[in-house]
């Protein structure tokens, strides 16, 4: 039995601790190279309180804006006066504005077997907007999935 064998798990030195009394070694680098007073590791690197791209979007989506909805003046976040506006865009007649909520709603799985059977109904020019819409939300679900990994290597 060794003398560490006696340690109890709490009294075990640290494995990034330096054991003995020498002054270059494990986790010692001898003086010359070692950073300097102020050195950063990383100077290149993304600055304290600048933010990576999802937190800079999600800051901007949901932002608060002033809208003017009849007599009433209202905030709200940006992205709630962008679907808002593609609403009333689709209700005036833009068939791609349509398509586009039609699409969000069909993404979200908020249509009702009904409303499924109109939207399966559709002409094919209507129909290959609404997969290129879908296509468009899937894919930047998907970057938004795969962002955090790139996020922390400093990138951003």
């Amino acid at each position: 039995m060794t003398a560490q064998d006696d340690l109890t798990p709490g009294d075990r030195p640290a494995k990034d601790r330096a054991k003995g009394d020498y002054q270059v070694g494990y986790c010692r680098p001898p003086a010359a190279h070692r950073f300097k007073h102020g050195n950063t590791a990383n100077p290149k690197g993304r600055k304290k309180g600048s933010h990576n791209r999802k937190v800079l979007i999600r800051e901007v989506l949901f932002e608060p804006v002033t809208v003017r909805e009849g007599d009433t003046v209202r905030q709200m976040p940006a992205l709630e006066a962008v679907l808002k506006k593609t609403l009333s865009k689709a209700l005036a007649g833009d068939n791609k504005a349509a398509l586009t909520i039609i699409g969000l709603a069909h993404k979200e799985g908020i249509l009702t077997p009904e409303q499924e059977q109109l939207v399966e109904d559709l002409s094919e020019t209507d129909l290959a907007i609404l997969e290129d819409v879908k296509r468009r939300l899937e894919a930047s679900t998907s970057e938004q999935a795969h962002e955090p990994a790139a996020n922390a290597n400093g990138e951003g």
